[in-house]
C-alpha cells in the first residue's frame, strides 16, 4: 500500500511539474521578444522546423518574428517527442486549421485546433 502511495505521489509531482516546465521552454524562446496583435494566419517558413511546446503551443521562427500558435482548449496530446501534421491553404496557417498529433510509430492521437498566432519581435 505504502509503494502504491508513493508511485501515486510520484505520479501527481510528475504531472504537476510538466506544465511548469513547458512554461518555462516557452518563456526562454520569447525572452527578450515584445508581443504584437495576434493574426489569424501565418505563412511559416517551411525550412524551419516547429517547436513543440508540450501541451501548449507550436512555435515557427522567420527572419523577423517568433510566432506562438498556441490550441484551442489546449492539446494535452501534444508533446515534443511526437510530430504534427497540419494542412495548409496556399501555404498559410490559420486560425481554426486542424493539427493532427501522431508518433513516428503512426499511431495517430488526433486533432487539436489553432487559435491565433502571436507574433514576438526579435
Amino acid at each position: 500500500m505504502r509503494a502504491l502511495s508513493l508511485a501515486l505521489a510520484i505520479g501527481v509531482l510528475a504531472g504537476l511539474t510538466e506544465p511548469a516546465m513547458a512554461g518555462d521552454r516557452l518563456a526562454e524562446l520569447l525572452k527578450g521578444k515584445t508581443a504584437a496583435s495576434p493574426r489569424r494566419c501565418i505563412l511559416p517558413d517551411h525550412n524551419v522546423q516547429a517547436e513543440i511546446i508540450d501541451g501548449t503551443a507550436i512555435v515557427y521562427r522567420d527572419a523577423r518574428y517568433t510566432y506562438v500558435g498556441r490550441l484551442k482548449g489546449g492539446c494535452p496530446a501534444l508533446r515534443e517527442d511526437r510530430r504534427i501534421v497540419t494542412r495548409s491553404t496556399g501555404g498559410q496557417l490559420c486560425e481554426n486549421d486542424p493539427v493532427r498529433v501522431v508518433e513516428t510509430t503512426g499511431h495517430d492521437f488526433g486533432f487539436c485546433t489553432f487559435d491565433k498566432f502571436v507574433p514576438y519581435k526579435r
